[in-house]
């Protein structure tokens, strides 16, 4: 399994009902069907703006941006298109249909869409008009479409354009406040017809009192998966009560769906028979930092602990520690725990297991894999003389950019690969503003400012004597005359 899309939440938005407004007698969503999808494949790379399902691909065709107009069947450029893959893998433009006719955009950076069985899940800019005739500019339908575009419904609306959130099979999870996470529960809405009041959908709340919170998609989830370590939210809960002098909080998990919620670590977790109350050494604050999906049954958490004493709390550095899922359940022990930091690195980018992190520390990149290593031209894995960002590993390569949104790759480990030197991947173009850059398996995918904002890609494992991106979609015809005139003048 590769490295998986995975995202931290802190966040701040109110939340509205989805307006009872309805067109009665009215298909409101109605769209032509484009035949059915491949929903007993698997689904590789939810959560971004390109996913594959067996022999097709969902993804969004172009950027635009934030839009104050969105009517249903008006879009085209940043709709939702599918197309087929050809026998050698590649995408054939000419099957590509608009599936979903709507602006697919929110400005949380680690949204997207997603795929389960045959429907399409999406955040939508809500423009619809007030009294005065309006328009809204500041809320988000969340939706679901078949893949075939023959069913569109609405399931909830929340009054952001940047609220953090997280689609799974029967939920989809969002923040409403710093501490809250909220669900629209799905699973008991009709599948037959289209909605557009989210009529058999349930509001609720999953988690209160969080600190931090950790979810993410599996990187090839399979159709029939059963119970996997990506179906589990973990977060840190701030105590109340009696309990809210004291300077703890607790490591959590639970699954989407409400069940088999665990406290992982809590306040006498580390102390022996001949602690007391007084150990503060033994008492633990937890911040999560990151998780890396190792398989469908094994993740490793990262996470800082810090101890107050004396009036002053110090951090006592960054730990890893496995969660393993069995039977339907999760499973972890805090006590097998390992530091892998006295101080935490300014960054890093979590590598999974026994294989450490890559560690930033001014501006070069090292891969540590064990406590007191340090940063040495041992371990030195990237020196660009500037501030980078690692972006994935894919193989035996480590793919990241600068601050002019260039992509390179390196050896992860030198002689392993072909890249002991540093290559360029994508010279330009790459827009960063947006989305997590994609990486779907051995495929980049990115949105080209070079070429009108669309969607392109390049196979990684196909570049031994060069990179060479493809264009993904369909252009307007008005950016594909301005290409045309453009390279006509050029010539």
């Amino acid at each position: 399994m590769k490295r998986n899309k995975v995202i931290a939440i802190v966040a701040l938005v109110a939340v509205l009902a989805v307006a009872a407004t309805v067109l009665a007698a009215c298909n409101v969503y109605e769209w032509d069907s484009i035949g059915g999808g491949d929903s007993s494949a698997a689904v590789v790379s939810n959560g971004g703006y390109y996913v594959e399902q067996g022999k097709y691909v969902y993804f969004i065709n172009g950027y635009v941006g934030s839009v104050t107009e969105n009517e249903w069947g008006a879009a085209f450029k940043q709709s939702i298109m599918r197309a087929e893959k050809n026998e050698d893998g590649t995408i054939n433009n000419d099957t590509a249909k608009v599936v979903v006719p709507l602006n697919v955009y929110n400005e949380y950076v680690d949204g997207g869409i997603a795929v389960f069985g045959d429907w399409i899940y999406y955040a939508t800019p809500n423009t619809s008009k007030d009294s005065s005739g309006t328009a809204s500019t500041t809320h988000t339908d969340f939706m679901r479409t078949r893949t075939d575009g023959s069913v569109t419904q609405r399931i909830g609306t929340v009054s952001s354009r940047s609220s953090e959130y997280f689609f799974t099979p029967t939920r989809i999870l969002y923040m409403t406040d710093s501490s809250t996470v909220r669900y629209f529960d799905f699973s008991g809405m009709s599948t037959d017809k289209s909605i557009d009041d989210g009529k058999g959908a349930v509001a609720g709340v999953l988690i209160e009192n969080a600190g931090e919170v950790l979810w993410g998609y599996d990187a090839d989830r399979a159709a029939s998966s059963g119970v996997t370590v990506t179906d589990y939210i973990f977060y840190t809960e701030t105590p109340t009560g009696d309990d809210s002098y004291r300077h703890y909080n607790k490591l959590c998990a639970v699954r989407y769906d409400g069940s088999d919620r665990q406290v992982l670590a809590t306040y006498d977790t580390f102390f022996g028979e001949e602690d007391g109350a007084e150990s503060y050494e033994k008492v633990f604050t937890y911040a999560l930092s990151d998780i890396y999906y190792d398989s469908d049954n094994e993740a490793t958490l990262y996470y800082t602990k810090s101890v107050y004493e004396g009036g002053t709390s110090s951090s006592v550095g960054l730990f890893v520690n496995t969660v393993t899922v069995a039977d339907g359940k999760l499973s972890y022990t805090a006590t097998a725990e390992s530091q892998l930091f006295e101080t935490a690195p300014s960054a890093f980018f979590p590598l999974g297991g026994e294989n450490g992190v890559l560690a930033t520390s001014s501006d070069k990149v090292y891969h540590i894999t064990s406590r007191g290593q340090g940063y040495t031209a041992d371990n030195l894995v990237i020196d660009m003389g500037k501030a980078v960002t690692v972006r994935a590993v894919v193989g035996d390569y480590v793919y990241y950019t600068d601050g002019d949104g260039v992509l390179y790759r390196i050896n992860l480990e030198e002689g392993k690969g072909d890249s002991d030197n540093v290559r360029t991947v994508v010279a330009s173009g790459i827009r960063t503003d947006y989305l997590t850059l994609e990486f779907a398996g051995d495929r980049f995918v990115w949105f080209n400012e070079d070429d009108y904002d669309y969607l392109y890609y390049l196979d990684l494992g196909a570049a031994a004597d060069g990179f060479e991106g493809k264009m993904m979609g369909v252009m307007t015809d008005a950016d594909a005359e301005a290409k045309a005139e453009a390279e006509k003048e050029a010539e």
